[in-house]
């Protein structure tokens, strides 16, 4: 039997952690890198989420991600999503950037 198809008791969904990546991006990022997590979906896609995200202008966070048909495209989409809007910011700071709990990450 396929994880996707294991009784959930009730619950809704169940999501299975495929793939975790580290980045590194030592020009503007600090610290010099991140992660990119993929969870595949029971749905049958995968999404890829990171553990920093920028703040908008008004100290808002504002986190992006990936959704693609295979673990790959989705940590694909998620990395050139943050990277756009990384590029779109000459010079961030520290306090652009807000990080995921390291207890959830």
């Amino acid at each position: 039997m396929s994880w996707k198809q294991i009784d959930l008791c009730g619950s809704k969904g169940i999501s299975r952690l495929c793939g975790e990546y580290q980045i590194a991006e030592p020009s503007k990022l600090p610290g010099a890198k991140f992660r990119i997590k993929v969870w595949e979906r029971d749905i049958g896609d995968f999404l890829a989420v990171p553990n920093v995200c920028l703040k908008d202008a008004q100290g808002s966070e504002d986190w992006v991600a990936g959704l693609g048909g295979s673990e790959s495209e989705a940590l694909e989409k998620c990395l050139r999503h943050f990277m756009e809007q990384l590029s779109e910011r000459p010079a961030p700071s520290e306090d652009d950037f807000e990080w995921s709990d390291q207890v959830d990450f």
